[in-house]
């Protein structure tokens, strides 16, 4: 009897013992279907994505907008992009190479070009500069890759990121003609920027300045052309450091407004331009691209003096640029492109944008460096 309990004790031994012999051989054969010879994942088929990504050096970027947890990344040449398991991409510097995801068996190769020369663009003025009128939401969206924000916020690590309505928020100062402090609202800067590198094909480093209500005078007195010459100089600092080349330095100015409103003469509207774009050029800056401003809608003809100064301005000074006289059309048809009786809407915007970034960008096409 003992004999016999023995005997089915060692055959129920030799059971386990072969179930977990065939549990590791099925086990080891499930890790070989999904990796290659070289302890990879398992890739069963291989596409190019046809669309090239542009990135600059230091900017930071996912390879794709919804996270996939399960895929496995990979750079070509970590010298020139990285990329981790999360899909975070990282220029490097400037170069050709792919990255690779391979995600369910399927392995998809992109091609990054990191881009080493940009244009450096300053947007400066006052609250239509700002888009105290404007509206994000009804605002274009440059291509990944062209154009970018170099952020001036305190704090802020990420420095570059893509320039997206509102361009400059919590940077630029906004008011309403009624005192109403606004941000967040909208700029013409997306619709400058996606025509601007339509002429160019150079990727653009645009920086926010502007301050609602604010005069020449002000500009001059109040700390705010020290402000933007220094936002300007940390950008030069930060591109210089990544390694990236400046081909040119602008100012897109749409201001006067005020100085309309505060009656000052022409005379001294350009007295006191001449002194900012002077301490602009100390820093950097090739040209000022003017945008005509428009009337007050309520008080037509108080923007007469600033607008023909405008004009004379560029006319008389090779530093100055009519970018666009958009705006002071504008007054023909107000319910379409005003917000109030001073402010243009998101739609105006867009417009005056996009004649602005075509005329800078055919201006910076001809003058290549």
């Amino acid at each position: 009897m003992k004999s016999g309990v023995w005997k089915h004790k060692i055959l129920i031994a030799v059971f386990a013992v072969c179930m977990l012999l065939c549990a590791g051989v099925m086990s080891r054969q499930a890790l070989a279907d999904t990796t290659d010879q070289n302890s990879g994942p398992l890739v069963l088929s291989t596409e190019k994505v046809k669309e090239k990504i542009y990135l600059i050096p230091g900017e930071i970027r996912l390879l794709s907008v919804t996270a996939s947890y399960g895929a496995v990344y990979e750079s070509s040449d970590p010298n020139i992009v990285t990329i981790n398991g999360m899909g975070q991409m990282t220029g490097i510097k400037e170069g050709k190479t792919t990255v690779s995801k391979i995600e369910g068996g399927v392995k998809l190769i992109y091609t990054v070009q990191v881009r080493g020369t940009v244009d450096l663009i300053v947007f400066a003025g006052q609250s239509n500069m700002a888009g105290a009128g404007g509206n994000y939401s009804q605002a274009p969206t440059p291509a990944s890759g062209t154009a970018y924000e170099y952020s001036c916020i305190a704090g802020d690590q990420r420095k570059i990121l893509p320039v997206r309505e509102p361009f400059g928020n919590g940077t630029n100062k906004a008011y309403l003609l009624n005192g109403h402090y606004v941000s967040g609202n909208g700029t013409l800067t997306s619709a400058f920027c996606i025509e601007y590198y339509k002429k160019t094909k150079v990727p653009i480093v645009a920086v926010a300045a502007s301050w609602g209500g604010t005069s020449t005078q002000s500009w001059l007195k109040n700390g705010m052309l020290k402000q933007t010459n220094e936002r300007l100089k940390k950008a030069k600092k930060f591109l210089k450091k990544n390694g990236i080349k400046i081909r040119h330095i602008y100012v897109i100015w749409y201001q006067g407004e005020s100085d309309g409103q505060n009656h000052y003469s022409g005379a001294t509207f350009i007295s006191n331009m001449k002194k900012i774009q002077k301490s602009f050029k100390k820093n950097g800056v090739e040209k000022v691209f003017m945008i005509k401003i428009a009337q007050q809608v309520n008080k037509l003809g108080l923007m007469n003096e600033i607008q023909n100064a405008q004009e004379k301005l560029c006319k008389t000074d090779k530093n100055f640029i009519m970018a666009t006289r958009l705006p002071a059309t504008m007054d023909q048809n107000v319910d379409t492109w005003y917000y109030d009786v001073i402010h243009i809407n998101q739609m105006g915007l867009n417009k005056i944008g996009k004649a602005a970034g075509a005329t800078a960008g055919k201006y910076a096409k001809k003058h290549k460096s």
